[in-house]
């Protein structure tokens, strides 16, 4: 999988990444801080997701994306943006003039696709 794809896949489970691990020890919260920085500056991610949920490279992006919120139907498609410096394919939606989302790495809003 490419780190374009962990990447995407990171943006969109970033919230709940960190509710969860603001439930955890320390180490896992400062570790999930290093990524959101190595997220940033766009440097390579995977390994440290890997440690962070205890699994291979090869399983960490299924191990990000299963079972967590927000991917279900009911989305309006009217307005759609992706991220702002196409570092990964997010694509967010949001109801029609409703407010720009913005990336979860940068805090930079998202443009309109």
């Amino acid at each position: 999988m490419s780190e374009r794809d962990v990447l995407t896949t990171f943006c969109e489970e970033l919230a709940e990444l960190r509710q969860e691990c603001a439930r955890q020890p320390e180490h896992r919260r400062l570790l999930l801080a290093r990524i959101e920085a190595e997220a940033r500056a766009r440097r390579p991610i995977l390994d440290l997701l890997g440690e962070l949920l205890g699994t291979a490279s090869d399983d960490t992006v299924r191990s990000l994306g299963t079972g967590l919120p927000g991917a279900g139907p009911g989305r309006a498609d009217e307005e759609q943006f992706a991220c702002p410096d196409q570092a990964c394919a997010r694509i967010a939606f949001t109801v029609p003039a409703g407010p720009v989302p913005r990336c979860r790495i940068t805090g930079d809003p998202m443009i309109r696709q």
